[in-house]
């Protein structure tokens, strides 16, 4: 793994989205500049909002957030805005700068090859069909060419031939990547690295290495402390089976003397 300077640092990180929907607490982790890491974790757990408070969406309810200073950040949007669809593919990935960047065109290309999309520069964004929108919305991120690119499954609207471009564009891709994705094989091609999100314990575990390997390691763990759950709650149960037996027990030996085996005491013979 390519090490660097810490670009990101989350530091006794909180947040929930309301009293009964804790989603991180107390989340110590750090990203070093130049490394491609996976963020995993069970559906819900909460990754993506981890993106959104690396790009300040959210606020931490509790701990810090450090960046280093002057870290550009793009991650690719879910959504075409409404007024963009009149845009020309040329417009849509100028208006991302601040500054108008002179021949733009060799750099659209290149990162609508990275998604394997044909588009030409100017057809209007609104003719393109829902997957290819998908498709535009990732290369808009790409050609940012941020110090830090957040990725949200994007392989989604891409087929064969397009998950390989991604690849190929990652796997040379100098900067930091963090990318949420469920496909294997995409992940193990460029990422060494996992921030595996648990949604029991809504911490951060940080793992170096090989992807699959990381995932074996994790899945071990998690398969074993399932184990000892399961054990945990069975002694649980039996306790609390043990307790209402003999808590009921005890109530009918105070209604019912008989019932336990004793007479009352009007039956006790007088000597």
């Amino acid at each position: 793994m390519q090490r660097g300077e810490v670009i990101v640092r989350f530091e006794k990180v909180s947040f929930d989205f309301g009293v009964k929907k804790p989603i991180l607490q107390g989340v110590d982790f750090s990203i070093r500049r130049g490394t491609k890491i996976t963020l995993m974790g069970q559906n819900g757990a909460g990754k993506s909002t981890i993106f959104g408070l690396i790009t300040r969406a959210f606020e931490p309810h509790g701990g810090l957030i450090h960046l280093s200073h002057g870290l550009t950040i793009a991650t690719s949007r879910q959504v075409i805005p409404a007024q963009d669809m009149e845009l020309t593919v040329r417009e849509f990935f100028e208006s991302v700068f601040a500054k108008k960047i002179y021949a733009i065109d060799p750099r659209i290309e290149k990162v609508l090859e990275a998604v394997n999309l044909h588009a030409p520069l100017d057809k209007k964004i609104g003719t393109f069909s829902g997957g290819q929108q998908a498709r535009l919305l990732l290369a808009q991120a790409l050609i940012q060419d941020p110090d830090l690119l957040l990725l949200d499954e994007p392989t989604n609207n891409l087929d064969k031939a397009g998950i390989e471009h991604l690849t190929k564009f990652l796997q040379g891709y100098k900067k930091t990547v963090i990318v949420i994705s469920h496909e294997a094989a995409f992940l193990n091609a460029f990422t060494y690295g996992v921030l595996y999100l648990d949604v029991h314990t809504h911490k951060v575990e940080q793992y170096v290495g090989n992807y699959l390997d990381v995932v074996k390691d994790i899945t071990a763990r998690i398969e074993k402390e399932n184990r000892r759950n399961a054990l945990l709650a069975k002694e649980i149960q039996e306790n609390k089976d043990k307790s209402n037996f003999f808590a009921t027990r005890a109530g009918r030996c105070a209604w019912s003397p008989s019932a336990c085996g004793k007479r009352p005491p009007s039956w006790r013979k007088k000597w």
